[in-house]
């Protein structure tokens, strides 16, 4: 299709925009109205509830009380427990009076339940006087012919105004459902309006994510563009000073190998003529005990200096090819962070040993972290040649201190050296490209930047430095326990540029 201009695009995106917020308001509106509405449903059935609630317990419940006080006096076997029996009946019946004469049960009712409550009233009043009836008949002497006179006529008052509590009730009842199915109703209403109004949101919104996509097709282009060019680019730097590294550390540890492999030749060379000899004499017959003995305390020695060079030179090894790998093929893996450092110090030994540099690994030594091990080689391998090439240049010797702790789910590595330190304005530009102290003297200015990327893009983390000249240097880093292994430098453009043009 042909592409709308800019000034195009934007007011339809404006119109679109008007739309959409004049359906949102109208809907807002309408939710308003809609749960006021179940609100007051709501509001209905707990009252209608309440008034259930309250009928039992304050009105049907004491009246039931009176019931059976009033069967228990007719049945009571002397005067004591009969006097006893009046006095509580006459105290229910005041309260059951004064609880029905207050009006609470009526005070928000409709006229219906009005009507109903004033029958409860009115069969209260006979079923009372029933009550009385029985109070003022019961007598020590009266049995079968006055009890069932009594029970029968207070028992038909009873009945009137349990059924009347069982109307007003039922009423109460028939009240709360009628409420819930409107209620139910609204909710259906208001369901099905938010849903049709949310469609056409949604609808109205893709078209609007349809035009910016357009407006913006050419400018993701281009800048995706861009920033492949400076990814190479930076690639190209990284593998350079990979490279770079990898270089001093094979020479570094070939000249540290040849001490400990020039002994052991020589060891074995000087076991191997006695051992010529010590059979040349044994051939010929002239071997003697003092030949022998010399031989047996000779080995030992011989031997021990060949074994103890030979572990020395495979724990330099050993160290050699875990930093090489990592260096030269950088993945991800699960490691123990402290061992590792102490590892890469070790294959730097050549550099820190010919200035005679101190460095101490200090920390958790039982911190492990999944992350890229290659990338920590390089990070500490540019901060010490960094200390040696700079902040160690007028010193004969200095000191190196690198901590390693766990902080939550991240791990804080402190880098501190005491040499000459930065001024505040050379602090500024530490991790920017092409920068050094040196410059025309051999220094690159990549060694620092390169640890700002791996440690910033590679790690995920954050690094910062502080330093005072003649206080040495303090760079402080922060990375995730286990690092997230989302390549995040181009896939986050990749999906808009892919976008079809729209129809």
């Amino acid at each position: 299709m042909e592409t709308v201009s800019d000034k195009g695009l934007s007011k339809r995106i404006l119109t679109l925009f008007i739309f959409t917020t004049c359906v949102l308001i109208v809907q807002g509106i309408y939710n308003i109205y809609s749960l006021d509405g179940v609100n007051n449903s709501i509001t209905k059935v707990y009252d209608s509830v309440n008034l259930v609630s309250s009928t039992s317990s304050n009105v049907a419940l004491p009246i039931s009380e009176l019931r059976q006080l009033s069967m228990s006096l007719v049945m009571a076997p002397n005067k004591s427990l009969r006097e006893t029996l009046k006095i509580q009946i006459t105290e229910l019946k005041s309260t059951t009076e004064l609880i029905l004469s207050n009006g609470q049960f009526i005070a928000s009712s409709d006229p219906q339940s009005q009507v109903l409550f004033n029958a409860i009233r009115k069969a209260w009043r006979g079923y009372a006087k029933a009550v009385d009836v029985t109070l003022d008949y019961v007598k020590e002497a009266v049995r079968i012919a006055e009890f069932i006179s009594v029970t029968v006529y207070e028992k038909q008052a009873y009945d009137k105004v349990t059924n009347a509590i069982i109307a007003y009730n039922a009423y109460q009842i028939k009240i709360s459902a009628d409420t819930f199915h409107q209620a139910q109703n609204n909710a259906a209403i208001a369901f099905w309006a938010v849903l049709i109004t949310t469609l056409v949101e949604v609808l109205i919104l893709k078209l609007i994510l349809g035009y910016v996509l357009n407006l913006v097709r050419h400018y993701v282009k281009t800048r995706k563009q861009h920033a492949k060019e400076l990814l190479q680019k930076d690639e190209a730097l990284l593998r350079s000073e990979k490279m770079a590294a990898l270089g001093r550390l094979v020479a570094g540890m070939a000249h540290e190998l040849n001490t400990p492999i020039g002994v052991c030749v020589t060891g074995a060379s000087f076991l191997q003529e006695k051992t010529d000899d010590l059979i040349k004499a044994y051939s010929s017959g002239n071997m003697r005990k003092q030949d022998l003995t010399n031989f047996i305390e000779l080995v030992p020695k011989s031997t021990e200096i060949i074994l103890s060079n030979l572990d020395r030179a495979s724990e330099l090894i050993s160290s050699f090819k875990l930093v090489a790998v990592d260096v030269s093929s950088d993945k991800k893996r699960e490691f123990n962070l402290h061992s590792y450092i102490t590892n890469v110090v070790q294959s730097l030994y050549p550099e820190t040993k010919r200035f005679n540099h101190q460095v101490s690994i200090q920390g958790d030594s039982e911190l492990v972290v999944e992350t890229y091990p290659g990338s920590i080689s390089q990070i500490i391998t540019n901060l010490m040649m960094n200390s040696i090439i700079h902040a160690f240049s007028d010193k004969e010797s200095g000191c190196i201190i690198i901590s390693t702790f766990r902080d939550k789910d991240k791990v804080s590595l402190i880098y501190r050296d005491d040499g000459k330190g930065l001024t505040a304005e050379n602090v500024k530009m530490i991790f920017e490209p092409f920068y050094t102290t040196r410059d025309g003297h051999g220094g690159s200015g990549l060694g620092m930047s390169l640890v700002f990327n791996l440690v910033t893009q590679t790690l995920k983390g954050t690094i910062t430095c502080t330093s005072e000249p003649g206080k040495g240097i303090n760079i402080n880093i922060s990375f995730p326990i286990t690092v997230d292994i989302t390549n995040d430098k181009l896939d986050a453009v990749a999906p808009l540029d892919q976008t079809r043009e729209l129809e």
